[in-house]
């Protein structure tokens, strides 16, 4: 990550490599302008169950956009992701859709929680019944379910969540979403439990302020990206920007 920040493209690349780290391997490439590397390290992790990822977004892979391989890549990831769909439940995905969707409209203050309450908690009853019978068995179908209980209004039910995404993790050692997941939830209970959060992923607004909730400092960075949470610095300035005048 220092040859990232110092734009050592070439050293950056080397590293992530030796970390099986392919994805990001192929930025580095990608900003090197060794288009050869970068396309083989992007499909590796295509390849390897990339997912989660707007590649198309992604400024450090533009380099790439002029390339006749990159709409092949593309294609080849839509077609991976909706084979890996099939596999999936799919009353599942409908309600991790659902509980997305709900909190699609922008800011938190623009949520109708009358409305949307009820809905988390029917969500909630479904994914048990699910779970109960059995119809969660891919790392994706616990990471959904995870969601739905992260959105829970007790740290019981925040527990269930962090417990999903943990199986999803152990499931899939390289679902980063999950590994999110597992990271926010367990910061969610302790923060409903009036504890300081370990990663640093919860917010709370305190009188009409975004906060970052209080942070228990003997967590490294270095243990952050271990959970795909993002350093405690970009935290703070997100909380910063969720203040900055519209």
């Amino acid at each position: 990550m220092a040859a990232y920040r110092n734009k050592d493209w070439k050293t950056c690349a080397a590293y992530l490599e030796q970390a099986l780290d392919p994805y990001d391997a192929a930025c580095c490439h990608a900003r090197a302008g060794s288009p050869d590397p970068a396309f083989a390290q992007l499909a590796r992790a295509i390849d390897g169950g990339l997912r989660d990822r707007d590649l198309d977004k992604d400024s450090d892979l533009a380099p790439l956009h002029g390339d006749p391989r990159w709409q092949r890549e593309l294609a080849h990831m839509a077609a991976l992701a909706a084979a890996r769909r099939k596999t999936l439940n799919a009353e599942l995905i409908r309600l991790y859709e659902q509980d997305q969707a709900d909190r699609a409209v922008g800011a938190y203050e623009h949520i109708d929680w009358a409305q949307v309450a009820p809905r988390d908690q029917a969500r909630r009853t479904r994914v048990d019944e699910i779970l109960a019978a059995g119809g969660a068995r891919t790392a994706d179908d616990y990471y959904h379910a995870a969601m739905v209980f992260q959105h829970g209004n007790s740290p019981d039910e925040i527990q269930r969540a962090h417990d999903l995404a943990v199986k999803a993790v152990e499931l899939d050692p390289d679902h980063d979403a999950a590994k999110w997941l597992a990271a926010a939830s367990e910061d969610r209970k302790l923060m409903y439990e009036h504890k300081p959060q370990k990663w640093g992923t919860q917010y709370k607004k305190i009188d009409g302020v975004w906060v970052v909730w209080p942070v228990d400092p003997t967590i490294t960075d270095a243990q952050r990206d271990e959970w795909n949470v993002q350093p405690l610095a970009a935290a703070q300035a997100h909380a910063a920007a969720l203040n900055a005048p519209k």
